[in-house]
């Protein structure tokens, strides 16, 4: 079974050759919490939490864009856009031109352009059109690269071209370069503008893929987007879809109520 291509490893569980210390990125040698590579799903390259975390980034892509647009907007207090606390070290006037949300924006479109670019060219089939993106001016070879979106929905489409490719790029042995590159551009977006209403813990319904309470609820960043539903764990890192989510929690409640019937009678 050949081992998850993005390096995770299983906390607590360490290869035969470890001495049970390892090297922090000071180059400190620390203890070892795990060194054991996670083994992908069968016909992938990723494991499943990878999987779960693949298709519940680039779900949530639009709405974390639009939450970036709305941070951006001008206000009375803020006439550059909202700025997170760590700003105040900008220089003055660069952000009254361009707000630096604004710049998150470009740098998560520009992320998943070049990707499905990648996937179109090595699928063989057509791009996403050129005019969801702004490109750079074009080299002396006439190559150009996305630099943000063209308009504000453009990311939103890019995603309704991607999604359907998912499955085929967790089989893909750039899978983890992919969703290290997008992670990382959406973690560095909500460590600075976070989403007002944070993640909620199911307590009552478990995931219908491992049997386990460990479902997480993201609720939707911006009115119409969606609602993202996923399993906690890293064995499992099933993401569910609103049909699917609803049909879980439908089945939980069927049977909590049978259970209660047989109690009372």
């Amino acid at each position: 079974m050949s081992s998850c291509v993005s390096g995770c490893t299983i906390r607590g569980m360490h290869a035969p050759d470890c001495d049970g210390t390892t090297t922090d990125p000071s180059g400190q040698l620390v203890e070892c919490r795990g060194c054991l590579p996670r083994p992908a799903e069968d016909g992938r390259c990723l494991c499943p939490w990878c999987v779960g975390r693949l298709t519940a980034t680039v779900a949530g892509l639009p709405g974390l864009v639009d939450h970036l647009l709305l941070m951006a907007e001008p206000s009375v207090s803020s006439p550059s856009g909202h700025t997170d606390a760590g700003s105040s070290g900008s220089r003055p006037g660069e952000g009254m031109l361009y707000p630096s949300a604004l710049v998150a924006v470009d740098d998560l479109h520009a992320v998943v352009a070049t990707w499905a670019g990648e996937v179109a060219a090595e699928r063989g089939i057509v791009s996403p059109p050129s005019g969801l993106s702004r490109w750079t001016v074009p080299d002396a070879d006439g190559e150009a690269e996305p630099i943000g979106p063209a308009e504000p929905g453009s990311t939103a489409a890019l995603v309704e071209w991607l999604a359907p490719h998912l499955e085929w790029i967790t089989a893909q042995p750039w899978a983890g370069d992919m969703l290290a590159d997008l992670a990382t551009a959406t973690a560095r977006a909500l460590a600075r503008w976070p989403m007002a209403e944070p993640d909620r813990r199911v307590t009552d319904v478990r995931c219908p893929h491992c049997g386990c309470l460990s479902l997480v609820v993201s609720p939707p960043a911006t009115a119409g987007a969606s609602t993202t539903v996923r399993c906690s764990l890293p064995a499992c890192g099933r993401v569910l879809g609103e049909e699917d989510w609803q049909h879980t929690r439908a089945t939980a409640l069927a049977r909590a109520q049978a259970t209660t019937a047989g109690a009372a009678s």
